[in-house]
């Protein structure tokens, strides 16, 4: 450890952040992500001596739940305790009156259950190279239309009832960052659902997404991928995957992956389960 020195990191360290990306073969961090991750959150980091950036980790504080994501480790200094040590740092940083969650990855899992995390449900990541948007079966009484910032009320509504914490910042930011931006609304011309696509180096995320119907969701979705001719990657809670399985293997969809989310300071998710909610990205939540 005399070898090491913790620190935050900051936007001056994007370049070795996406050298230590690259080197884990997590291919969605290019400079653009990382720029929204750093100044979204608050990011602490081990360097080498001469200021090589070897770990990461970072904090996302929202109201009445904080997320922890980014959790990476240089393949070069694994089995010195790094992460564990970047969590406890997050975790004193972070609001001490509201539970913290995580996307667990499996070399993850076993360090987080010893700090105290706790299986809170599951977070189901699917992925398309190509997708057959005709598969979707949708409404035609839902109307999708570009979002906008005389939205984001309503989008931080539906979001909050997802995530289960109010993000109105973080959504503000993301509507700027994403390529696509759609809202829907029924045939009262209520709002029912909006979705985002972040365009990354390995794919388009589709996310943020918020829907209070199977309809709703699948109507954003299907508007999204044909807009959209390269990979595809959606991260959901388990309720929504339930739910949209079969539809999205119909549109050329494979699930690639079932994560652990935990939680430490709670025990139960504070997401409305009736409604449909893709992830931003595991970082974010």
């Amino acid at each position: 450890m005399a070898n090491v020195i913790q620190r935050s990191l900051t936007l001056g360290d994007i370049p070795d952040l996406i050298a230590l990306s690259k080197e884990v073969d997590w291919p969605d961090y290019n400079a653009e992500e990382l720029t929204s991750l750093l100044t979204n959150g608050h990011f602490t980091g081990f360097t080498t001596t001469d200021g090589q950036v070897i770990s990461c980790a970072g904090l996302f504080q929202y109201d009445r739940v904080a997320s922890i994501g980014a959790v990476i480790v240089s393949e070069t200094h694994r089995g010195l305790g790094l992460a564990r040590k970047m969590i406890d740092t997050l975790l004193r940083q972070s609001d001490q009156s509201v539970p913290v969650v995580l996307t667990a990855t499996a070399q993850g899992q076993p360090v987080y259950e010893k700090i105290g995390f706790h299986t809170a449900g599951y977070i189901h990541t699917y992925k398309a190279q190509k997708t057959n948007p005709s598969a979707l079966r949708v409404s035609g009484k839902i109307d999708l239309s570009p979002a906008g910032e005389t939205h984001l009320p309503s989008i931080e509504a539906l979001d909050e009832k997802g995530a289960g914490t109010n993000r109105a910042s973080f959504l503000k930011k993301r509507m700027e960052r994403a390529a696509f931006r759609l809202i829907a609304k029924d045939e009262h011309h209520e709002i029912t659902g909006f979705a985002f696509g972040v365009e990354t180096p390995a794919n388009l995320m589709i996310g943020p997404l918020a829907a209070n119907d199977e309809q709703t969701a699948l109507s954003l979705i299907q508007s999204l991928i044909s807009s959209y001719s390269g990979a595809i990657r959606l991260d959901m809670q388990e309720e929504t995957a339930e739910r949209l399985h079969t539809s999205l293997i119909e549109a050329g969809f494979t699930k690639t992956n079932k994560a652990h989310f935990m939680m430490i300071r709670g025990k139960e998710k504070q997401n409305d389960p009736a409604l449909l909610y893709f992830l931003a990205s595991q970082a974010f939540s």
